[in-house]
């Protein structure tokens, strides 16, 4: 019988789920109530572990360890290279290449990495590494309200490490990829090369300034706004302030990718991968394609054979594909 995976990834405004069975993937997407969390994480976890403890009920979720995608306020993970060493030199090493991160002792964190392959241009005599920290008392409690809401989380791992499972998953094709993730509080752009990630960029824009526009024009609030884009309910994608602020996000991501290939000569990426909450909304898709010229990928060759909405379900279907 296959082993079924589960992975989790919290977002600003909603949750999502994905469960990874052998060669299928199951994605779910559930708005989180409003207050419960806010850009620096959960804010409420008493009241997290209640709603989770009835989403595992509702979606009939199966039981087991599962994953965790850390959302980026709560961890730190960047490509660092550092000279050859053994483990317990690195382990003792690592915590100052976050001396920018870290506030307090070193032992009130947790580091790890993961070693990459040796790309042209890496230095002689390096090791180059994903490498993540993130503070202990933290990740205790991500375990602790996961575990008041009757899962058992087995695995944490940064987004970034979730993203770099799912390509490494993929055996054809490019080994380059961009994902452009809308949140609700900012936009991410990652490029992924191989097991490392090349290059990032936040923009401070994200759904909630797409919300905000509907909530104007409809008369309604921020949450019930998103929750009508979502549902594309009562004509939100409509609005006739949506199309600008669009293009405008559209401008912003071609301007990260121009840099990126000026920066990196041999860039081969074939497009980009518009993923998150976003990522379904018809006008910002169509900016990304006509206002940036940017060719739109299929989250959903990256995943096992999907159900649900894949462009939401990458970070969690990442954590789970890694294993648990």
């Amino acid at each position: 019988m296959a082993k079924i995976k589960v992975g989790f990834d919290i977002g600003g405004s909603s949750m999502k789920i994905a469960v990874v069975k052998g060669d299928g993937c199951r994605v779910e997407t559930v708005r989180l109530p409003d207050n419960l969390t806010d850009e620096n994480g959960v804010t409420m976890p008493n009241a997290f572990s209640q709603f989770l403890k009835q989403t595992v009920k509702e979606l009939h979720l199966p039981r087991g360890g599962a994953a965790l995608a850390l959302p980026p306020s709560q961890v730190i993970c960047r490509l660092v290279s550092m000279p050859e060493m053994n483990r317990e030199q690195l382990m003792m090493n690592l915590p100052y290449e976050f001396a920018d991160f870290i506030q307090g002792a070193p032992d009130q964190y947790f580091c790890d990495y993961a070693m990459c392959e040796r790309l042209p241009g890496d230095e002689d005599g390096s090791m180059p590494m994903m490498a993540a920290v993130a503070g202990k008392r933290q990740l205790e409690e991500y375990i602790k309200m996961f575990a008041r809401g009757g899962v058992k989380l087995k695995k944490l791992v940064p987004q970034e490490m979730a993203l770099i499972e799912l390509c490494r998953a993929r055996k054809d094709g490019p080994k380059e990829f961009c994902f452009v993730d809308l949140g609700h509080q900012q936009t991410r752009i990652t490029v992924v090369l191989g097991d490392r990630v090349q290059a990032t960029r936040r923009l401070a824009v994200g759904g909630r300034e797409l919300d905000l526009a509907i909530a104007e024009e409809l008369g309604v609030d921020a949450f019930l706004a998103g929750s009508y884009k979502m549902a594309r309910h009562r004509g939100a994608l409509a609005v006739a302030a949506l199309p600008e602020l669009c293009e405008q996000l559209a401008v912003e991501v071609l301007k990260v990718v121009n840099f990126y290939q000026f920066t990196y000569r041999a860039s081969t990426l074939p497009g980009v991968y518009l993923v998150g909450g976003g990522a379904a909304m018809e006008p910002l898709r169509r900016a990304i394609e006509e206002t940036a010229g940017l060719t739109l990928l299929d989250p959903a060759e990256l995943l096992p054979t999907s159900g649900g909405t894949a462009e939401d379900g990458i970070f969690a279907a990442g954590a789970a594909m890694g294993g648990v």
